[in-house]
Protein backbone atom coordinates (compact mmCIF):
# COMPACT_ATOMS: atom_id res chain seq x y z
CA UNK A 1 0.00 0.00 0.00
CA UNK A 2 1.62 3.55 -0.69
CA UNK A 3 1.81 6.51 1.29
CA UNK A 4 -0.81 8.21 -0.70
CA UNK A 5 -2.94 5.48 -0.39
CA UNK A 6 -2.73 5.16 3.02
CA UNK A 7 -3.34 8.71 3.99
CA UNK A 8 -6.60 8.85 1.82
CA UNK A 9 -8.00 5.28 3.07
CA UNK A 10 -7.55 7.13 7.02
CA UNK A 11 -9.60 9.77 5.84
CA UNK A 12 -12.36 7.75 4.29
CA UNK A 13 -11.96 5.49 7.70
CA UNK A 14 -12.22 8.84 9.86
CA UNK A 15 -15.51 10.13 8.03
CA UNK A 16 -17.27 6.80 8.30
CA UNK A 17 -17.40 5.76 4.35
CA UNK A 18 -17.40 2.15 2.84
CA UNK A 19 -15.87 2.02 -0.58
CA UNK A 20 -19.82 1.17 -1.69
CA UNK A 21 -20.83 4.63 -0.01
CA UNK A 22 -17.54 6.29 -1.73
CA UNK A 23 -18.68 4.92 -4.61
CA UNK A 24 -22.10 6.22 -4.98
CA UNK A 25 -21.06 9.56 -3.95
CA UNK A 26 -17.92 10.03 -6.25
CA UNK A 27 -19.92 7.71 -9.09
CA UNK A 28 -15.75 6.07 -9.31
CA UNK A 29 -15.59 1.96 -9.99
CA UNK A 30 -14.99 0.56 -6.27
CA UNK A 31 -12.20 -1.35 -7.67
CA UNK A 32 -10.27 1.70 -9.25
CA UNK A 33 -10.90 3.09 -4.93
CA UNK A 34 -9.10 0.04 -4.05
CA UNK A 35 -6.57 0.80 -6.83
CA UNK A 36 -5.65 3.89 -5.26
CA UNK A 37 -5.27 2.81 -1.98
CA UNK A 38 -3.10 -0.07 -2.38
CA UNK A 39 -1.23 2.16 -5.10
CA UNK A 40 -2.00 0.04 -7.62
CA UNK A 41 -2.13 2.77 -10.48
CA UNK A 42 -1.19 0.45 -13.76
CA UNK A 43 -4.90 -0.22 -13.09
CA UNK A 44 -6.34 2.40 -14.02
CA UNK A 45 -7.74 3.37 -17.38
CA UNK A 46 -4.61 6.09 -17.78
CA UNK A 47 -2.71 8.73 -16.27
CA UNK A 48 -5.48 11.46 -16.55
CA UNK A 49 -7.85 9.24 -14.43
CA UNK A 50 -4.94 8.87 -11.83
CA UNK A 51 -4.92 12.39 -10.84
CA UNK A 52 -8.81 13.04 -11.55
CA UNK A 53 -10.07 10.01 -9.37
CA UNK A 54 -7.28 10.99 -6.64
CA UNK A 55 -8.77 14.58 -6.77
CA UNK A 56 -12.26 13.25 -6.39
CA UNK A 57 -11.35 10.82 -3.40
CA UNK A 58 -9.57 13.36 -1.80
CA UNK A 59 -11.62 15.73 -1.79
CA UNK A 60 -15.05 14.26 -0.77
CA UNK A 61 -13.29 12.78 2.07
CA UNK A 62 -12.20 15.84 3.26
CA UNK A 63 -8.70 16.39 2.21
CA UNK A 64 -7.14 19.29 -0.51
CA UNK A 65 -6.93 17.36 -3.80
CA UNK A 66 -4.54 19.62 -5.47
CA UNK A 67 -2.23 19.93 -2.12
CA UNK A 68 -2.10 16.30 -2.07
CA UNK A 69 -1.11 15.76 -5.96
CA UNK A 70 1.49 18.20 -5.26
CA UNK A 71 2.96 16.67 -2.22
CA UNK A 72 2.90 13.00 -3.99
CA UNK A 73 4.20 13.80 -7.49
CA UNK A 74 7.28 11.84 -7.34
CA UNK A 75 4.94 9.10 -6.50
CA UNK A 76 2.74 9.51 -8.97
CA UNK A 77 5.51 10.74 -11.75
CA UNK A 78 6.70 7.29 -11.56
CA UNK A 79 3.55 5.66 -12.41
CA UNK A 80 3.49 8.05 -15.70
CA UNK A 81 6.74 6.83 -16.64
CA UNK A 82 6.00 3.38 -16.34
CA UNK A 83 3.05 3.75 -18.95
CA UNK A 84 5.47 5.62 -20.83
CA UNK A 85 7.65 2.89 -21.53
CA UNK A 86 4.31 0.76 -22.40
CA UNK A 87 3.62 3.42 -24.85
CA UNK A 88 6.56 3.30 -27.02
CA UNK A 89 6.10 -0.64 -27.10
CA UNK A 90 2.80 0.01 -28.64
CA UNK A 91 4.12 2.67 -31.09
CA UNK A 92 6.71 -0.31 -32.72
CA UNK A 93 3.46 -1.82 -33.56
CA UNK A 94 0.78 0.79 -34.75
CA UNK A 95 1.21 3.24 -37.26
CA UNK A 96 1.97 7.17 -36.58
CA UNK A 97 -0.70 9.73 -36.07
CA UNK A 98 1.18 11.23 -38.94
CA UNK A 99 1.18 8.10 -41.24
CA UNK A 100 -2.60 7.95 -40.89
CA UNK A 101 -3.30 11.31 -41.43
CA UNK A 102 -1.20 11.55 -44.99
CA UNK A 103 -2.60 8.48 -45.47
CA UNK A 104 -6.44 9.53 -45.06
CA UNK A 105 -5.32 13.23 -46.73
CA UNK A 106 -4.02 11.14 -50.42
CA UNK A 107 -7.73 9.32 -50.27
CA UNK A 108 -9.59 12.22 -49.77
CA UNK A 109 -7.95 14.12 -52.64
CA UNK A 110 -8.23 11.42 -54.90
CA UNK A 111 -12.26 11.11 -54.37
CA UNK A 112 -12.40 14.71 -54.95
CA UNK A 113 -10.44 14.60 -57.72
CA UNK A 114 -13.15 11.74 -59.24
CA UNK A 115 -16.25 13.89 -58.09
CA UNK A 116 -15.09 17.26 -59.96
CA UNK A 117 -16.30 16.42 -62.81
CA UNK A 118 -19.50 16.24 -61.69
CA UNK A 119 -19.40 18.97 -59.04
CA UNK A 120 -18.79 21.21 -62.30
CA UNK A 121 -21.78 20.14 -64.30
CA UNK A 122 -23.80 20.83 -61.27
CA UNK A 123 -22.39 24.10 -60.95
CA UNK A 124 -22.92 24.86 -64.62
CA UNK A 125 -26.14 24.42 -64.70
CA UNK A 126 -27.33 25.98 -61.49
CA UNK A 127 -25.64 28.92 -62.78
CA UNK A 128 -28.00 28.89 -66.09
CA UNK A 129 -30.82 29.03 -63.76
CA UNK A 130 -29.72 31.72 -62.02
CA UNK A 131 -29.31 33.41 -65.07
CA UNK A 132 -33.15 32.53 -66.63
CA UNK A 133 -34.52 33.74 -63.17
CA UNK A 134 -33.19 36.95 -63.31
CA UNK A 135 -34.15 37.55 -67.07
CA UNK A 136 -37.58 36.84 -66.75
CA UNK A 137 -37.88 39.03 -63.92
CA UNK A 138 -36.62 42.20 -65.87
CA UNK A 139 -39.15 41.05 -68.93
CA UNK A 140 -41.52 41.12 -66.48
CA UNK A 141 -40.51 44.74 -65.25
CA UNK A 142 -39.95 46.15 -68.88
CA UNK A 143 -43.63 44.93 -69.88
CA UNK A 144 -45.65 47.00 -66.93
CA UNK A 145 -47.48 50.20 -68.52
CA UNK A 146 -46.09 53.44 -67.17
CA UNK A 147 -49.42 54.65 -66.38
CA UNK A 148 -50.32 52.44 -64.04
CA UNK A 149 -46.38 52.93 -62.21
CA UNK A 150 -47.89 56.80 -62.18
CA UNK A 151 -51.08 56.66 -60.95
CA UNK A 152 -50.10 54.35 -57.75
CA UNK A 153 -47.24 57.07 -57.28
CA UNK A 154 -50.02 59.59 -57.47
CA UNK A 155 -51.95 58.01 -54.97
CA UNK A 156 -49.76 57.58 -52.40
CA UNK A 157 -48.22 60.77 -52.42
CA UNK A 158 -52.21 61.59 -51.96
CA UNK A 159 -52.54 60.20 -48.78
CA UNK A 160 -52.20 62.33 -45.93
CA UNK A 161 -52.49 61.59 -42.46
CA UNK A 162 -54.33 63.25 -39.74
CA UNK A 163 -52.49 65.33 -36.67
CA UNK A 164 -54.19 63.12 -34.33
CA UNK A 165 -52.27 60.34 -36.01
CA UNK A 166 -49.23 61.70 -36.02
CA UNK A 167 -49.51 63.03 -32.26
CA UNK A 168 -50.49 59.16 -31.38
CA UNK A 169 -47.22 57.71 -32.40
CA UNK A 170 -45.07 60.36 -30.99
CA UNK A 171 -47.04 59.79 -27.64
CA UNK A 172 -46.12 55.99 -28.42
CA UNK A 173 -42.57 56.82 -29.33
CA UNK A 174 -42.09 58.67 -25.87
CA UNK A 175 -43.99 55.99 -23.66
CA UNK A 176 -41.74 53.18 -25.28
CA UNK A 177 -38.70 55.28 -24.70
CA UNK A 178 -39.68 55.80 -20.73
CA UNK A 179 -40.66 52.11 -20.62
CA UNK A 180 -37.33 50.93 -21.43
CA UNK A 181 -35.05 53.21 -19.29
CA UNK A 182 -37.05 52.26 -16.40
CA UNK A 183 -37.44 48.72 -17.15
CA UNK A 184 -33.71 48.14 -16.04
CA UNK A 185 -33.77 47.75 -12.18
CA UNK A 186 -31.16 49.75 -9.74
CA UNK A 187 -28.58 47.32 -9.00
CA UNK A 188 -26.75 47.21 -5.20
CA UNK A 189 -23.04 46.44 -5.13
CA UNK A 190 -23.55 43.04 -4.60
CA UNK A 191 -26.05 42.79 -7.22
CA UNK A 192 -25.84 39.73 -9.74
CA UNK A 193 -28.14 40.55 -13.15
CA UNK A 194 -28.96 37.23 -14.27
CA UNK A 195 -31.61 37.46 -17.16
CA UNK A 196 -34.62 39.67 -16.31
CA UNK A 197 -33.56 38.98 -12.62
CA UNK A 198 -31.65 40.13 -9.86
CA UNK A 199 -29.54 37.85 -7.15
CA UNK A 200 -28.03 39.68 -4.48
CA UNK A 201 -24.49 38.09 -2.59
CA UNK A 202 -25.67 37.84 1.39
CA UNK A 203 -22.48 35.79 2.35
CA UNK A 204 -19.18 37.30 3.72
CA UNK A 205 -15.67 36.18 3.06
CA UNK A 206 -14.87 32.84 4.11
CA UNK A 207 -19.08 31.57 4.28
CA UNK A 208 -20.58 29.26 1.72
CA UNK A 209 -21.70 31.58 -0.99
CA UNK A 210 -25.17 32.09 -0.30
CA UNK A 211 -27.33 34.26 -2.88
CA UNK A 212 -30.72 36.05 -2.59
CA UNK A 213 -33.40 35.56 -4.66
CA UNK A 214 -35.75 38.96 -5.49
CA UNK A 215 -38.36 37.14 -7.15
CA UNK A 216 -40.19 33.35 -6.83
CA UNK A 217 -37.99 30.56 -7.89
CA UNK A 218 -40.01 30.23 -10.56
CA UNK A 219 -38.75 32.91 -12.23
CA UNK A 220 -35.33 31.15 -12.20
CA UNK A 221 -33.92 28.77 -13.94
CA UNK A 222 -30.83 26.16 -13.19
CA UNK A 223 -28.31 24.69 -15.48
CA UNK A 224 -25.08 23.12 -14.73
CA UNK A 225 -22.74 22.27 -17.94
CA UNK A 226 -20.04 19.69 -17.37
CA UNK A 227 -16.24 20.58 -17.88
CA UNK A 228 -15.05 16.70 -16.55
CA UNK A 229 -16.36 13.41 -15.03
CA UNK A 230 -18.59 15.00 -11.72
CA UNK A 231 -21.04 14.08 -9.47
CA UNK A 232 -24.08 16.82 -9.00
CA UNK A 233 -26.36 17.48 -6.09
CA UNK A 234 -29.09 19.78 -5.34
CA UNK A 235 -31.13 19.53 -1.87
CA UNK A 236 -34.15 21.66 -1.58
CA UNK A 237 -35.31 22.91 1.89
CA UNK A 238 -32.55 19.97 3.06
CA UNK A 239 -33.53 16.96 0.85
CA UNK A 240 -31.44 16.10 -1.91
CA UNK A 241 -33.67 15.94 -4.86
CA UNK A 242 -31.35 15.80 -8.10
CA UNK A 243 -28.03 12.84 -7.19
CA UNK A 244 -26.47 12.61 -10.51
CA UNK A 245 -23.51 12.79 -12.33
CA UNK A 246 -22.47 14.64 -15.56
CA UNK A 247 -19.57 14.56 -18.29
CA UNK A 248 -18.01 17.15 -19.95
CA UNK A 249 -20.25 18.91 -22.08
CA UNK A 250 -23.41 17.54 -21.00
CA UNK A 251 -26.37 20.42 -19.98
CA UNK A 252 -28.68 19.46 -17.22
CA UNK A 253 -31.44 21.54 -15.78
CA UNK A 254 -33.48 22.10 -12.97
CA UNK A 255 -36.47 23.16 -12.30
CA UNK A 256 -37.06 24.35 -8.09
CA UNK A 257 -40.23 22.54 -6.57
CA UNK A 258 -42.71 25.47 -6.15
CA UNK A 259 -42.59 26.71 -1.87
CA UNK A 260 -38.95 25.66 -1.22
CA UNK A 261 -37.14 28.46 0.69
CA UNK A 262 -33.62 26.81 0.28
CA UNK A 263 -32.00 25.39 -2.69
CA UNK A 264 -28.23 24.04 -2.04
CA UNK A 265 -26.29 22.80 -4.98
CA UNK A 266 -22.95 20.96 -4.58
CA UNK A 267 -20.13 19.59 -6.88
CA UNK A 268 -17.58 16.78 -6.58
CA UNK A 269 -14.92 19.48 -6.61
CA UNK A 270 -15.32 22.90 -7.81
CA UNK A 271 -13.73 22.98 -11.43
CA UNK A 272 -16.00 19.89 -12.76
CA UNK A 273 -19.34 21.64 -13.99
CA UNK A 274 -20.38 25.28 -14.52
CA UNK A 275 -23.28 26.95 -12.92
CA UNK A 276 -25.83 29.09 -14.42
CA UNK A 277 -28.94 31.24 -13.15
CA UNK A 278 -30.67 32.33 -15.92
CA UNK A 279 -28.07 31.46 -18.75
CA UNK A 280 -25.69 33.59 -16.19
CA UNK A 281 -22.57 31.87 -14.68
CA UNK A 282 -22.83 31.81 -10.97
CA UNK A 283 -18.95 31.87 -9.96
CA UNK A 284 -18.18 30.81 -6.68
CA UNK A 285 -17.34 34.02 -4.31
CA UNK A 286 -15.28 32.36 -1.02
CA UNK A 287 -12.22 31.48 -1.04
CA UNK A 288 -12.07 27.63 0.33
CA UNK A 289 -15.74 26.56 0.35
CA UNK A 290 -16.18 26.21 -3.98
CA UNK A 291 -17.94 23.26 -4.14
CA UNK A 292 -21.04 24.61 -2.67
CA UNK A 293 -23.77 27.66 -3.80
CA UNK A 294 -26.51 28.43 -1.66
CA UNK A 295 -29.85 30.50 -3.09
CA UNK A 296 -32.28 31.12 -0.66
CA UNK A 297 -36.09 32.79 -1.31
CA UNK A 298 -36.75 36.46 -0.77
CA UNK A 299 -38.25 37.36 2.46
CA UNK A 300 -42.16 38.36 2.58
CA UNK A 301 -42.14 41.70 4.74
CA UNK A 302 -45.17 42.65 3.15
CA UNK A 303 -48.45 43.12 6.09
CA UNK A 304 -51.92 41.84 4.67
CA UNK A 305 -53.41 44.30 2.64
CA UNK A 306 -56.67 46.00 3.09
CA UNK A 307 -58.40 44.22 0.14
CA UNK A 308 -57.33 41.24 2.60
CA UNK A 309 -58.96 42.52 5.45
CA UNK A 310 -61.34 40.16 7.38
CA UNK A 311 -65.28 41.62 7.09
CA UNK A 312 -67.09 41.10 10.34
CA UNK A 313 -70.67 40.06 9.66
CA UNK A 314 -72.31 42.13 12.73
CA UNK A 315 -76.08 41.88 13.06
CA UNK A 316 -78.17 45.44 12.93
CA UNK A 317 -79.86 46.05 16.17
CA UNK A 318 -83.60 45.14 16.70
CA UNK A 319 -85.39 48.40 15.51
CA UNK A 320 -88.33 47.70 17.57
CA UNK A 321 -86.52 47.86 20.97
CA UNK A 322 -87.20 50.87 22.73
CA UNK A 323 -85.15 53.03 25.20
CA UNK A 324 -88.00 52.33 27.44
CA UNK A 325 -87.52 48.35 27.59
CA UNK A 326 -83.80 48.74 27.69
CA UNK A 327 -83.46 48.84 31.99
CA UNK A 328 -79.57 49.24 32.31
CA UNK A 329 -77.44 47.42 34.88
CA UNK A 330 -78.36 46.08 38.13
CA UNK A 331 -77.80 48.47 41.20
CA UNK A 332 -78.25 48.37 44.64
CA UNK A 333 -81.13 50.22 46.46
CA UNK A 334 -79.91 53.27 48.39
CA UNK A 335 -81.71 52.19 51.77
CA UNK A 336 -81.59 47.97 51.89
CA UNK A 337 -78.62 47.72 50.05
CA UNK A 338 -80.38 45.15 47.63
CA UNK A 339 -80.51 45.08 44.08
CA UNK A 340 -83.21 46.92 42.27
CA UNK A 341 -85.83 45.70 40.47
CA UNK A 342 -85.63 44.86 36.65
Amino acid sequence: MSELGTKLREARVEKGYTLNTLQQMTKIQKKYLQAIELGNYDEMPGSFYVRAFIKQYADMVGLDGDELLIEYEDELSSNSDNANDSDDVEADKIPSRAERYVTNENNSFDAILAYLPVILLVAIVIGIMIALVFAINSIDQNDQPAESVSSETTSIVSVVEPESVEQDEQETESDAESESTTEEPALGENDVMVGDQVLTLTSQPGETTTYELNAPFSEYTFEFEGNNFVWVGVFEDGVIVQDTTIVEDEVLEHTVTPGTQEVRISFGYPEGANLSVNGTVIEPQGQYLTETIIFTAAEDTEGESEDDAIELDIPEEDATTSEEDFQGPAVLAPEDGTEGAE
